[in-house]
């Protein structure tokens, strides 16, 4: 039922866009904030004021796009599950690679990881709210939640490279197969734009 709500409401590339956005957003709302602290000390209360906002922010934006990041894996394993077939080979390979160091930034064990990433991270800067003592982690906090909104974009480079230039998840022929690599199925009934 899952995968076929997935499928039928293309749920996997939606729930994406709101996993990059909210995370993405949420950490440089802490970087802000971090930022500010730093430039505020026994100065300003409009910019302290503005830090704790920021902070309050990113708070709720890192428990958000951790619970997209859960649906992100799980719409994505879906959809893999249901295109794995129709795939070109070099696309198998972007999605699950099996070439050694390069399986780890494959698009589909890059996203197991990362879900996992981002609720500990989302869970970290829960604490980081709720304990004074944990504090003196911030820094490192802000250091591995860099590191993984970096791995989460490159995440969102291979699913693009996945539809945008292997055609995954697109109609079997398009009007712009030739430039993704398909070739139309009766080029009677296809018309293809040419160039002049």
């Amino acid at each position: 039922m899952f995968a076929q709500l997935v499928s039928t409401y293309h749920l996997h590339p939606i729930v994406d866009h709101f996993t990059i956005a909210l995370l993405t957003f949420g950490i440089a709302a802490e970087i802000l904030s971090a930022a500010a602290i730093l430039l505020s000390r026994d100065r300003s209360d409009f910019v302290s004021d503005w830090s704790v906002k920021l902070r309050n922010t990113s708070l709720l934006l890192m428990i958000g796009g951790a619970a997209a990041c859960v649906l992100s894996y799980f719409s994505g394993d879906a959809e893999a599950d249901r295109l794995w077939d129709t795939m070109s080979p070099a696309a198998q390979q972007i999605l699950s690679s099996s070439n050694g160091a390069r399986d780890y930034l494959s698009h589909a064990v890059l996203g197991h990881y990362l879900m996992y990433a981002f609720l500990i991270l989302a869970g970290w800067r829960v604490a980081l709210e709720l304990s004074k003592r944990l504090e003196r982690t911030r820094i490192a906090f802000l250091i591995v939640a860099m590191v993984a909104a970096g791995a989460l974009l490159y995440q969102g480079k291979t699913g693009g490279e996945l539809v945008y230039e292997h055609g995954v998840g697109m109609p079997r022929t398009t009007g712009n197969a030739p430039q993704i690599g398909q070739q139309p199925e009766d080029e009677h009934n296809v018309s293809v734009p040419t160039e002049r």
